[in-house]
C-alpha cells in the first residue's frame, strides 16, 4: 500500500539532496513527455526555479498511473490522487494523477522539451532537437502507451503528433528509422497529424515487453 512520506521543511530538502534520475526513469521520462506527462517550473523562496513533472490519465488507466508511481516513488511525497473533471466539451470523467517533488534534475528536460520562443518568451512542449540521443525501444514502449493506436480496418499503427508542428514531426520520423529502423510517416486526418506506420510486428516487438496490461488492447492484432 502506498502513503505519503510526509516530509517538510529541512528534512525534504536535505532528502532531495540525494536524489537522482537511474537510467529506467531517464528513458521513461522521454517517453512520457513525448506523450502526456508535463513539466512545470515553479519559482520558490529563493527565486530559483524548481521543476516538477506531473502524470495522469483517465481513471481506467490507474495501473498504468500507479506503475509511473513506482518508478518515480523516490521523488514522489504523495501517492496517485483521482481528481474529478466538469464542463468543457467532455462528459463529467475522472483521471488519476501525481507529481514530483519539485527537483532541479528535471531542468535538463524542461529546457529541451519547453524551449524558451525568443520572440514571445513563451514556452510550449517541443521535440528535443536531439531526441535522437535519448529515443530508445523503452522510452518508444511508454509513448505508444500514452499516445498509441492500431487502426484493424487499414492495418496500421499510429503516435499522435497534433500538439507538435509539422517539422517536429519531421524529427520524430528521422528519429525512429534511425534509432529503432521503424519506417514511420506524417498522417493528417482532417485537422489533426499523427505518425504512420506499417511496421506493426516489428513494433509490437520492440515494446510489447514494457507494456502494461491495460494497454494490450492496443496491441491486439
Amino acid at each position: 500500500m502506498t502513503k505519503s512520506r510526509n516530509l517538510r521543511g529541512k528534512a525534504l530538502i536535505e532528502y532531495k539532496k540525494c536524489l537522482k534520475l537511474n537510467n529506467l526513469q531517464r528513458e521513461v521520462l522521454v517517453g512520457t513527455l513525448l506523450g502526456d506527462a508535463t513539466i512545470i517550473a515553479q519559482s520558490g523562496k529563493s527565486r530559483r526555479c524548481q521543476y516538477n513533472v506531473k502524470f495522469e490519465q483517465q481513471v481506467d488507466k490507474s495501473e498504468y498511473i500507479q506503475h509511473l508511481y513506482e518508478i518515480f516513488e523516490p521523488f514522489v511525497g504523495t501517492p496517485p490522487k483521482i481528481r474529478n473533471i466538469t464542463g468543457g466539451d467532455a462528459k463529467d470523467r475522472q483521471s488519476i494523477w501525481f507529481r514530483t517533488y519539485r527537483h532541479t534534475c528535471f531542468r535538463f528536460y524542461y529546457d529541451i522539451f519547453y524551449p524558451q520562443n525568443m520572440e514571445n518568451n513563451q514556452r510550449t512542449k517541443r521535440v528535443p532537437k536531439h531526441i535522437r540521443k535519448l529515443l530508445t525501444a523503452k522510452s518508444l514502449a511508454y509513448w505508444f502507451m500514452d499516445d498509441g493506436s492500431f487502426n484493424k480496418k487499414n492495418k496500421y499503427l499510429t503516435l499522435s503528433t497534433h500538439c507538435f508542428p509539422r517539422e517536429d514531426q519531421q524529427i520524430l520520423v528521422q528519429t525512429l528509422k534511425k534509432n529503432l529502423n521503424l519506417q514511420f510517416k506524417i498522417y493528417r486526418d482532417r485537422n489533426r497529424y499523427f505518425l504512420m506506420t506499417q511496421d506493426i510486428q516489428q513494433l509490437k516487438q520492440l515494446i510489447q515487453l514494457n507494456l502494461q496490461q491495460c494497454f494490450y488492447y492496443k496491441t491486439n492484432f
